[in-house]
């Protein structure tokens, strides 16, 4: 299987991981059992899943793995817990971890996780575009709407007429309506 592991978590922990992930046919698995260490393979080995045993760690090391991990280079991250670190869980799960499970680590509670945990970085990441596009489309109509507003004052046009000469320009002149709606602005500025 092409999918590449980054194991984080005690020596023994990190050995059961990897040997249910080997019986499954995964074989490019990178190991680490401390922050310094796991920061630097997340980068080294690229992977595309992170799986974080947080029992054995000491208390509070995986929080900051995880908040360190996906701040420098989103990637789903699973976590394992044992039940008594739930408040973990839920903080980690505001840090942006993909899926979490509990209780004892078979090759069902680990194989189920990292595929939900894969889901749901997706849906995550397309949300992210999504909210990144929104974003960008208000920025521009924001320049646009301004733009019409000078020249609705400044050439006595309603509404429409001003967004419509804004497009005949950008149609005219083969330039974005942002750019020219910039440039309405710059220049009513400059007067």
């Amino acid at each position: 299987m092409t999918r590449k592991f980054l194991i984080i978590g005690s020596p023994a922990r990190c050995r059961k991981i990897t040997g249910l992930l080997k019986k499954e046919g995964y074989t490019r698995i990178a190991v680490a059992h401390d922050i310094q260490t796991a920061l630097g393979m997340a980068v080294k080995a690229e992977p595309d899943v992170i799986v974080l045993d947080g029992q054995e760690l000491p208390e509070g090391e995986p929080l900051s793995i995880v908040d360190r991990l996906i701040s420098e280079r989103p990637v789903p991250v699973v976590m394992h817990y044992n039940f008594e670190q739930l408040s973990d869980a839920v903080r980690a799960d505001g840090l942006g971890v993909s899926a979490h499970f509990f209780g004892p680590l078979t090759r069902e509670n680990l194989l189920g996780s990292v595929e939900l945990g894969i889901s749901r970085f997706r849906q995550c990441q397309a949300l992210r575009e999504e909210v990144g596009d929104c974003k960008e489309a208000l920025r521009v109509r924001k320049i646009i709407e301004r733009a019409k507003g000078i020249l609705m004052k400044r050439n006595s046009l309603n509404e429409e007429e001003a967004f419509l000469r804004i497009q005949k320009l950008s149609r005219d002149s083969n330039v974005s309506m942002e750019k020219i709606a910039q440039s309405i602005i710059t220049a009513a500025e400059l007067i």
